[in-house]
């Protein structure tokens, strides 16, 4: 495949780069192949909205916590590679933290706000705002490494003129049945991906460490191709599929002021590849995209989110 929009590609690297330097505190950690982290969730996920939901009307209890709890559990059991755990308690201080590594991480999520207003024109129209704000912390230290506030906003058009909302109690049966529980569901997603997606989470990260060879005599491979496959050290026990789009990279430094931080190291992406074939501890992955002025070469590192999709949208 040839490189097209040479200039805008580099633009859009540069800008990337940028983040990149800026993430945060936390910036992203990698994998290797075959490890496994510890994920903590701080139970229960504490609900500071002032909307009560009972279970019934025989059980005047709050279960929103507790179903948000639930439901990011779930979510966390479902990630390869993870080893998904509660930590039931609210104080940093007394969390134990024997017997886990650096690497791991302690997700502590709140809901700040359910709100809606109502518009009453021929029916309704609600408009609501759901806020979460979502810490992460090291789990063999403690430690905050960073946090961030996440909002999730949209609206409805009803043919009656009541909402759930508007009725007290607020029972459970009901409630989930509404448009405000699939976007509580939706901000969690955001607040789990804060670890395991994007360039501030986990990324399984390996290497290209051979040139794919034609054998004499194959038709599976064209000339044309034979140049554009490489194999990698990840496979499927690191979660790769066939289809999965890679990010290439190639690590620089740069000499700072700052005395604290003498040197700083990044991955500038350097291309993309497919994954065309795939084995349990390796794969071979074909280049979609890639500069001339620095093309991808042996020795380069891919990767990818520990979750999320796979498709090179997001780099």
């Amino acid at each position: 495949m040839k490189f097209k929009c040479r200039s805008a590609f580099w633009i859009f690297l540069s800008a990337l780069f940028f983040v990149l330097s800026h993430a945060g505190q936390a910036g992203a950690v990698y994998i290797e192949p075959g490890d496994r982290f510890n994920l903590r969730l701080v139970t229960p996920i504490e609900n500071n909205s002032g909307v009560s939901v009972w279970s019934s009307k025989y059980y005047p209890d709050d279960v929103l916590s507790e179903k948000m709890s639930d439901y990011v559990f779930r979510k966390m059991k479902e990630i390869h590679r993870v080893d998904a755990t509660r930590l039931v308690s609210d104080n940093p201080p007394f969390w134990p933290v024997e017997g886990f590594s650096a690497k791991d991480m302690i997700l502590k999520v709140s809901l700040e706000e359910l709100y809606y207003k109502k518009k009453d024109t021929l029916g309704s129209k609600v408009y609501w705002d759901i806020v979460l704000h979502t810490y992460v912390y090291g789990g063999a230290t403690g430690d905050l490494l960073f946090d961030s506030v996440i909002s999730e906003s949209d609206n409805r058009q009803y043919v009656l003129y009541t909402d759930v909302l508007d009725t007290a109690p607020i029972y459970w049966e009901k409630f989930e049945k509404t448009p405000y529980w699939p976007a509580i569901r939706k901000a969690l997603d955001r607040a789990l991906a804060e670890v395991v997606d994007g360039y501030n989470g986990y990324r399984v990260v390996g290497q290209i460490v051979a040139k794919a060879e034609r054998v004499d005599g194959s038709f599976t491979v064209s000339k044309g191709r034979e140049d554009k496959l490489y194999h990698i050290n990840l496979g499927l026990r690191d979660s790769v599929k066939a289809g999965d789009v890679l990010a290439v990279t190639r690590s620089s430094s740069v000499r700072t002021i700052a005395p604290e931080t003498p040197e700083m190291h990044f991955p500038q992406i350097v291309g993309r590849m497919c994954v065309v074939f795939v084995k349990d501890n390796d794969a071979v992955a074909e280049i979609v995209k890639e500069s001339r002025e620095a093309p991808i070469q042996l020795g380069d590192s891919v990767s990818m989110p520990l979750a999320g999709r796979r498709d090179g949208r997001d780099f």
